[in-house]
């Protein structure tokens, strides 16, 4: 065993000898099994075999392999691709709600209107169904668009400040004029770098032997090989003397005569292959493969996942990578193996056999029509009368038995019913119930109800519910996911795109690393029918529900309404339905504008009436007041008055006192003067 010491950097000439020799070794590389396979499922899907054991037989083709195919494409492609929101992320919290709806509305947007989502879909489920595995190729295109815009009649000054504004306006061409005004072009670059998802075509992807998934920790090597003009690789921007090592060496002749590919453009004629030789060395091409493959370089002692870019003996560009840029999908997945089972593969004994019956039923019915005859030796006067078919024609005979029908064999009474067994082998085979396409009239009768035809239906669909499922979880989960990341990484700048009818600012390179995606996936006759009517149970009785409808509010409404409809497949549910949030306040009508206004007038009256009855009880209380302040000044006066009385009265008895006092005291005298007068005196 090798040590780490012993590792040696590799040179470009030991990577490209690693690169050719597991490309050499890789499945699809040459006419393998794989190829021939898919060349003859091609060829029964274009309805070019079987064919005639001989030239005078029927020419008639059973078209088992592409009813099925189709049927199952029109099922796949209905459910994921007759509308967009089809995927969506989940909030990582509450909080997370708002930017994770962002989140998968631009991821949407990339996906449906940036890229052409259907055609990618509907080739991808395609080659699913007949060559096994379909491939869709998802990376960040860098490129831009230079337009270029008039200027006239300005200064030199206004021009300066014109290309000053933006580092990416250039100036073509001015002149100016006598009065020195300039006029010309100035050419505007825009970056319209952006995610390109594109479909595969089988032949171009090489995948290692034995290989279990593209997964980038199971797989050592995987690679895509296209054709790229001389013109494309100098647009791509690669260097010169890289380019002129590629040689001039017609190095892809397994591309031209691959069966794949003749099979493809059999019908058209196109069989002559593509002509690497040009009127131009410009315009010459030649094989690029982008190999993915598990290498140590630098010789460390650990091998990485690295992207090398080769075409000849010139490597053009080679780069480390973290993932692989492929998402696949296998409609019958074979567990432990990358390639599935082939569905259209297994239509094929029944189309022969099929194709075998009813050529024999039209060939008999043929032969009856025009039997051969036997014919007596000289019994004709004139054989080509025999000859000629013309309708109603005669021959003349020598003799009555001269021309006798030859004895034909009976169709044998079991073919019909061998072709009956044949459709109900198909139908096993593929799980494509005719119920499915469509109801016989012996599917429906007076004792069938309708909910009974509705469920063999939706029971015919089961083995359709597990490949759509199989697409949901291998091709659409994986695509968007590798989507998101490519806009995280790529997209730095913020962007105002419309988003369900409304504009909305973006900038990927600030969201979340990871997120879980969750598909919408719905199949059957009703199902969303059934899922809309479910909602709109609740919904009314939400709104009759009278203990609920404090709960349920307007915001609440529009949500369920909205549910509803794009159940129902109305995805621009804004040109319905307006958000709560944006509606103008609402108007009443002139009756309860009238019941509001007599309503306040007799709140005012009452206002009123209660102030004045305030207003009456407080003079009241201050009449009140003031009858008891003048009772009390009443009964002060009155205790005043009697006060003052009973003074006087006093003052009048003393005075009265001091009156008879002095009476008293002169009569005092008086009698002492009687004493001593004589009367003579």
């Amino acid at each position: 065993m090798a040590k780490i010491e012993d590792y040696e950097k590799l040179e470009d000439s030991d990577i490209v000898s690693i690169v050719d020799t597991n490309i050499r070794q890789s499945i699809g590389y040459m006419d393998s099994d794989l190829a021939r396979e898919r060349k003859r499922v091609t060829d029964y899907y274009n309805g070019t075999l079987p064919r005639p054991a001989h030239d005078g037989n029927s020419k008639y083709v059973s078209q088992d392999c592409f009813n099925q195919v189709e049927s199952m494409k029109a099922a796949l492609l209905e459910t994921f691709s007759s509308g967009n929101r089809i995927c969506k992320f989940a909030p990582q919290g509450p909080e997370d709600t708002q930017m994770a709806a962002i989140c998968s509305s631009y991821t949407d947007y990339v996906v449906f209107r940036q890229n052409d989502f259907f055609g990618v879909l509907r080739s991808v489920i395609h080659d699913g169904l007949v060559a096994r595995v379909g491939t869709a190729k998802v990376f960040w295109q860098e490129s831009s668009q230079v337009d270029l815009e008039s200027f006239e009649n300005i200064t030199q000054d206004e021009l300066d400040m014109l290309l000053a504004q933006d580092e990416n306006i250039e100036l073509e061409d001015s002149e100016a004029d006598d009065f020195g005004m300039l006029s010309g072009t100035i050419a505007i670059t825009r970056d319209t770098s952006q995610v390109v998802i594109e479909a595969i075509p089988p032949e171009e992807l090489l995948v290692e032997s034995q290989a279990v998934s593209l997964d980038i920790d199971t797989i050592n090597f995987v690679a895509h090989r296209t054709r790229k003009t001389i013109t494309e690789l100098r647009e791509m921007g690669y260097d010169e003397d890289k380019i002129q090592q590629i040689g001039d060496g017609h190095e892809d002749v397994e591309m031209e005569t691959d069966p794949e590919i003749l099979a493809r453009f059999d019908e058209i004629g196109a069989d002559r292959g593509h002509s690497n030789h040009g009127y131009q060395d410009q315009i010459r091409t030649v094989m690029v493969y982008e190999a993915y493959i598990k290498i140590d370089i630098e010789g460390t002692g650990i091998a990485k996942m690295h992207r090398i870019l080769k075409a000849g003996n010139a490597i053009l560009d080679v780069e480390p990578v973290n993932r692989l840029p492929f998402v696949t999908f296998a409609p019958l997945p074979v567990p432990h193996s990358f390639y599935g089972s082939n569905f259209a593969e297994k239509l094929i004994a029944t189309q022969n056999a099929r194709t075998v019956l009813t050529r024999s039923i039209l060939d008999h019915s043929m032969i009856t029509n025009n039997p051969r005859y036997m014919v007596l030796k000289g019994g004709l006067s004139n054989p080509r009368e025999l000859i000629s078919s013309r309708l109603g024609g005669l021959v003349n005979v020598t003799r009555p038995d001269a021309v006798t029908p030859m004895q034909q064999a009976s169709l044998n009474p079991f073919v019909f019913q061998t072709i009956d067994m044949l459709d109900r082998n198909a139908e096993d085979n593929t799980g494509t119930s005719r119920l499915s396409q469509g109801l016989s009239k012996d599917a429906i009768s007076k004792q069938n109800s309708a909910a009974m035809v509705e469920q063999l239906a939706t029971m015919s669909q089961q083995r359709q519910k597990i490949i759509a499922r199989n697409l949901a979880s291998q091709f659409v989960k994986p695509l968007f996911h590798l989507v998101y990341q490519l806009c995280i990484e790529n997209e730095s700048q913020e962007k105002i795109v419309d988003l369900s009818g409304q504009y909305v600012t973006v900038d990927p390179s600030r969201w979340e690393d990871k997120r879980d995606v969750m598909v919408e996936l719905r199949l059957g006759y009703g199902e969303q029918d059934r899922e809309a009517q479910k909602l709109l149970s609740l919904h009314q009785m939400f709104s009759q529900d009278p203990t609920i409808q404090p709960l349920y509010s307007p915001q609440n409404r529009y949500q369920m309404l909205k549910q509803i409809l794009e159940q129902q497949g109305i995805l621009n549910v804004e040109d319905y339905l307006t958000p709560p949030d944006q509606l103008p306040p609402p108007e009443p009508d002139q009756a309860q504008q009238m019941q509001m206004q007599m309503a306040q007038k007799q709140l005012e009256l009452q206002e009123r009436q209660q102030a004045l009855a305030e207003q009456k009880a407080q003079m009241d209380a201050q009449m009140d007041q003031m009858k008891m302040q003048m009772e009390q000044m009443k009964a002060q006066a009155s205790h005043a008055l009697q006060a003052d009385n009973m003074d006087l009265k006093e003052a009048q008895l003393a005075h009265k006192r001091r009156i008879d006092e002095g009476e008293l005291a002169i009569l005092k005298r008086t009698e002492d003067v009687r004493g001593i007068v004589s009367p003579t005196g």
